[in-house]
């Protein structure tokens, strides 16, 4: 996955640059703190009162095709994530926010998304034993207009094997989203990830 994010990368410096033959003026982003980027992932308090976070929470490893996600997204500046399960019920919502050196680096992450997702089934070996086999569903509601400056969004079914054979059945919404070069993940299980995703759209802008 990191060659095809370095190929991606590649190919935008290319057409930037390459076209001509003078060198091309590079910005020097605006400083943004890592207090900043911490600050913008989903609180408490974003969730409401029937969600309880998590204080282990990881980023998701969730991977669109079995090749892109979260956790693909290598030596990022700065990156927070949080997690939250649902009171009463199996709902599972976990968010992160990456800082990339570049807005380039930051859409060849959605880039990839798009690419990856022309593989609609794939097998995901789980960290904890078994495997998850994925099926991408259809499109996500409450996102049009979609949110950020670039967004890659999709439903998904999640049939999950544990270590012991016994299976379960999940409904998995993603959204990945940039703004200006700040990256946005929210995963979530078996409740929709609109609404979290445009809260958390908010907090970004603030900061991006």
């Amino acid at each position: 996955m990191r060659t095809l994010i370095a190929t991606l990368i590649a190919t935008i410096v290319c057409a930037t640059a390459c076209g001509s033959g003078r060198s091309q003026a590079v910005a020097t982003p605006a400083p943004i703190s890592a207090d900043a980027i911490r600050g913008a992932a989903l609180t408490p308090s974003d969730m409401g009162t029937d969600w309880t976070q998590k204080s282990d929470a990881a980023i998701n490893t969730v991977q669109i095709g079995g090749r892109i996600g979260a956790t693909n997204i290598s030596n990022p500046g700065v990156v927070t994530t949080t997690a939250f399960e649902q009171k009463s019920g199996s709902g599972f919502v976990s968010d992160s926010v990456f800082l990339m050196a570049t807005p380039g680096l930051a859409r060849s992450v959605i880039a990839a998304h798009e690419q990856a997702a022309a593989t609609t089934t794939w097998t995901q070996t789980r960290t904890e034993g078994g495997h998850t086999d994925w099926k991408i569903s259809g499109l996500i509601a409450g996102l049009n207009p979609p949110i950020g400056d670039q967004m890659f969004a999709t439903r998904m079914h999640a049939d999950i094997s544990d270590a012991k054979g016994a299976k379960t059945a999940r409904s998995v919404e993603y959204v990945v989203f940039r703004v200006g070069r700040v990256v946005a993940f929210v995963v979530a299980q078996d409740t929709g990830a609109a609404v979290f995703a445009r809260k958390l759209e908010t907090k970004v802008r603030a900061v991006a």
